[in-house]
């Protein structure tokens, strides 16, 4: 007999949501926004014409078909687990070496890898953070590398990931600090802070136009995510890159003092030795990567709405 069986990626969402008893919830433990979950949701409604939920002021519950499908959807998706833990427990675990800057790790590509893992549990990544990445021949046991601007020799595979843009940045708290930071010519009593060599700042400058600005004073960082973290301190204005400072300028931590902006000032390209173009590990996480990269783009929010007084 044909069994008949409702969509299992909205039957997922729905298990997670109604054994959370929210979708903010789900959307955390599946790592997608909350919309993904409405619709997901809504779909497995429209399979069986029904509603699943009682939905009242931003809460859900339980309506009595959802009551009756939860318990079998979750023992059927735990029993699945068990099942395909067993099948993998035999399977040889194959590890991924990832040279990349620290700063990358913890912004944008960490929060993520849950995703990964539960895609490809026989896959162990390996990060191994550095400042500088000396490229596949300097003697290191390196898969693949994520960095800035790529290493572009012929024997390397460089793949683009997305743009950077830059900007000034800085906590809210500066702005109303007793030198307010309102106009370009304020940025001479504050402190600047560097990830880099000052080159970013000058590039900055050079964009708004000025010139009585000394780019080589202030705070300077090897690590970028050091530097964020000063000026989320207080400590003085950064010229951030649009990846790095997403999460922040989304959480309120920084805001954008002026309207200038470098476009696409670098880019993140992930890099790997060509001879292992055909290694299923590097291929896999070469096209998962690729995904991420688009569904960030596809849903990051413009840096206009992160200007003050815009």
């Amino acid at each position: 007999m044909e069994r008949k069986l409702p969509p299992l990626k909205a039957l997922r969402v729905f298990e997670a949501a109604a054994r959370l008893q929210s979708f903010t919830l789900a959307a955390q433990e599946l790592h997608v926004t909350h919309g993904a979950i409405s619709q997901q949701v809504k779909i497995l409604e429209s399979y069986f014409n029904k509603p699943l939920f009682v939905r009242s002021h931003g809460k859900i519950s339980l309506n009595e078909a959802g009551k009756k499908l939860l318990p079998v959807a979750a023992t059927a998706f735990d029993q699945l687990a068990d099942v395909c833990h067993q099948l993998s427990s035999d399977v040889a675990i194959d590890t991924l070496t990832i040279s990349l800057t620290s700063a990358f790790a913890i912004y944008w590509l960490v929060p993520r890898l849950n995703d990964f893992q539960q895609c490809h549990p026989n896959i162990r990544l390996r990060l191994q953070p550095s400042p500088t990445f000396s490229g596949f021949n300097s003697g290191g046991d390196i898969d693949v590398a994520i960095r800035w601007d790529g290493d572009h020799d012929q024997e390397t595979e460089v793949i683009k990931l997305f743009d950077v843009d830059s900007f000034a940045a800085c906590a809210p708290q500066l702005l109303k600090s007793d030198m307010p930071l309102q106009t370009l010519a304020d940025l001479r009593h504050h402190t600047l802070i560097h990830d880099d060599d000052g080159t970013a700042w000058k590039n900055w400058c050079q964009e708004a136009g000025l010139d009585n600005i000394d780019t080589t004073t202030g705070h300077y960082f090897s690590d970028s995510a050091l530097a964020l973290q000063a000026a989320i301190d207080g400590q003085g204005i950064i010229t951030a890159g649009s990846i790095l400072a997403a999460r922040d300028l989304e959480k309120g931590k920084l805001v954008i003092p002026f309207n200038i902006f470098i476009r696409s000032r670098h880019a993140y390209f992930l890099s790997y030795p060509k001879k292992d173009s055909a290694r299923a590990t590097v291929e896999i996480f070469h096209r998962w990567l690729l995904e991420q990269a688009a569904v960030y783009q596809q849903h990051r929010a413009p840096l206009s709405q992160y200007i003050v007084g815009r």
